[in-house]
């Protein structure tokens, strides 16, 4: 988890003003990463950093403080038990189509099975709503999300990517990122 999250910023898949990720350990138990990782720490984790947390938010084991978005990663696992991992991010190009509220389309051969990331509902960050909103578009792919990872849009904030292993998702991620700059960079 430290070397993704690492990653996350060394390759601008995230900034300075947010970003978050959990990996499940066991079915009612994740790892999460700490408030503020990329503002306070820019992405350079250690160990002690995670925080164990169960499907509620109550940490197990860790002695930081949880991202207020602690709460849509939750909310995801319990509702899909094949998905292991959760990376919240704001990547560069991506951020272009969120600020647009646009979907960032499927351009690439790897991304052709999982479509276009779409947009998620707006709800304000941070709340219950927009973890519902997060949730309602997971469950309308639920048939895809259940079998690979798949990326959505928070509306004017970032993207939400779920898969079956932390790696797989961190994938996606940069995948999607790759078809946000060639759509972006796209001849016209």
């Amino acid at each position: 988890m430290c070397d993704i999250a690492g990653l996350l910023w060394r390759r601008r898949l995230t900034n300075a003003y947010g970003g978050n990720f959990c990996a499940r350990v066991s079915a009612d138990s994740l790892l999460v990463t700490p408030s503020l990782m990329a503002e306070e720490k820019h992405c350079r984790l250690v160990p002690d950093d995670l925080m164990l947390v169960d499907l509620d938010g109550n940490i197990i084991e860790g002695t930081g403080r949880l991202s207020r978005e602690t709460h849509m990663h939750t909310t995801l696992l319990r509702a899909f038990p094949t998905v292991n991992a959760v990376i919240h991010a704001h990547p560069m190009n991506g951020m272009v189509f969120a600020a647009a509220e646009r979907p960032i389309p499927s351009v690439t051969e790897a991304t052709e099975l999982a479509g276009e990331a779409g947009l998620i509902e707006f709800a304000p960050m941070c709340t219950p709503e927009m973890s519902a909103a997060t949730l309602a578009y997971f469950e309308s792919k639920r048939a895809l999300a259940e079998k690979m990872p798949i990326a959505g849009i928070l509306p004017r904030h970032g993207l939400v990517v779920t898969g079956q292993s932390l790696n797989k998702t961190f994938t996606m991620l940069e995948l999607v990122e790759t078809d946000a700059y060639c759509a972006l960079h796209w001849p016209k």
